[in-house]
């Protein structure tokens, strides 16, 4: 198959909108949804008279941390829908709330329940109608975030539409959940797979990560390496000033309550067309090598769905004959041809094994491009070229032949926000 060119593009700053409250200053709805789409996904996307998107492109711009707003064959979705320094006002993240409900998405699609994955999604969804899809249990936080939120005064809308995807408490790998919302424009899969961890073995061979203390990055456990390291730029304080967090005028982040939290999606969409164009999306990546993810207990320290065990692994547990980690590597195997993975190069074993676990998704799934994604929320803002540095350390010392690395499209914050990455593709 052809791979379609990518261009990038920038947004004119005349779009950025103001205060988070209402809509853009006496704008009406399809006047403001316009404006939040040409700013999100750049002017040459989108119909300037209706807000209709191409539907000869997949077009992606980074939100932070992993949020993306993609629009494919004409539909308009966001993967995942927390935001980095969420504040009242655009500053070093260029966006407000207001930006994502004006954008009029129909789908929420949310990778796990994490506050740093999940917030604002219930908000979003009830100012929108976009439907929600998640976990069942990650659903059930939906249900309270929104409850929260009419009886707060922020929305007149008392719930969300969450559509469950997998059954609750069913193990990683053992179902593939199709979504036909879409059809026949879109395809789109999922199952689920594994939070990244640091309860996996150590891999000797791994490149880890350094943390810092008090701002100086620390010899690593297994290497003694002090870097690549999870460390801001000491310019970037001075450079974006924190301004207001909308949390302080308004709080629509997600309950941190019960077991969704790190229970993970990998979601897989195929657009139709003369030459499909797939592309996967996960914001989270676990350690299939130990069948290892992050722990999920209950108060008392059980786990809320064995047998997953207390460290969050799953030993002796099988799927299709094969143990958890391998029965997911058998499954990315046969996504096959996979244009574009936007995958998390952070986990949170980055101190103990590095980027070793994205490279090994890479290894199966095979894109032709990788989009990283998860580099504003536990890593810092800025750090992003030392992740950058992280993922050539892994794929050399997993010793990947560089003829099959896919191309990569790094995302430097906050450069790269709201910076379209336009794929063209075939319709039939």
């Amino acid at each position: 198959m052809r791979m379609p060119p990518i261009l990038m593009t920038t947004v004119s700053a005349s779009l950025l909108s103001g205060l988070f409250i209402g809509p853009a200053f006496a704008k009406s709805p399809s006047e403001a949804m316009i404006a939040a789409r040409q700013k999100i996904f750049g002017t040459e996307a989108v119909n300037a008279q209706n807000g209709k998107l191409r539907t000869d492109r997949v077009v992606f711009s980074w939100l932070t941390n992993a949020s993306f707003a993609a629009a494919m064959k004409g539909h308009v979705v966001l993967l995942d829908s927390f935001i980095t320094r969420l504040e009242v006002t655009p500053g070093r993240t260029p966006l407000v709330i207001q930006d994502l409900v004006d954008l009029k998405p129909e789908a929420i699609f949310l990778g796990h329940g994490h506050f740093d994955h999940a917030d604002n999604a219930a908000y979003i969804s009830q100012e929108t109608g976009a439907v929600i899809y998640a976990t069942p249990e990650t659903c059930d936080n939906m249900h309270i975030d929104a409850a929260n939120n009419f009886a707060n005064g922020y929305t007149l809308v008392k719930d969300v539409i969450c559509k469950p995807l997998t059954t609750r408490g069913s193990l990683p790998g053992a179902q593939i959940v199709k979504i036909d919302a879409f059809e026949p424009a879109v395809s789109i899969s999922v199952f689920k797979h594994l939070h990244s961890t640091n309860t996996g073995v150590t891999d000797p061979d791994a490149v880890p990560i350094s943390a810092t203390s008090g701002g100086v990055c620390q010899p690593t456990a297994s290497r003694g390496n002090t870097f690549p390291c999870n460390l801001q730029d000491p310019r970037d304080p001075q450079l974006f000033p924190v301004g207001t967090p909308l949390s302080s005028v308004m709080n629509i982040a997600t309950a941190r309550t019960g077991p969704g939290g790190p229970i993970a999606l990998f979601y897989t969409f195929t657009v139709q067309g003369s030459e499909k164009f797939r592309f996967v999306w996960h914001n989270s990546t676990g350690d299939i090598t130990d069948s290892c993810a992050l722990p999920n207990n209950d108060p008392s320290g059980m786990p809320f769905e064995p047998p997953q065990n207390a460290q969050g692994c799953f030993p002796g547990v099988m799927v299709n004959g094969k143990t958890v980690g391998a029965n997911l590597a058998s499954i990315m195997d046969g996504l096959g041809p996979v244009d574009v993975e936007l995958g998390s190069v952070v986990s949170l074993g980055y101190n103990q094994n590095g980027e070793r676990d994205i490279i090994t998704y890479i290894e199966h799934v095979k894109p032709r491009y990788f989009i990283p994604n998860h580099t504003t929320a536990v890593a810092v803002e800025g750090s992003s070229l030392e992740w950058k540095v992280g993922y050539f350390d892994a794929l050399k010392a997993a010793n990947v032949p560089p003829t099959t690395w896919p191309q990569l499209l790094w995302l430097v914050d906050p450069n790269d926000y709201l910076r379209p990455m336009v794929f063209e593709i075939k319709d039939e």
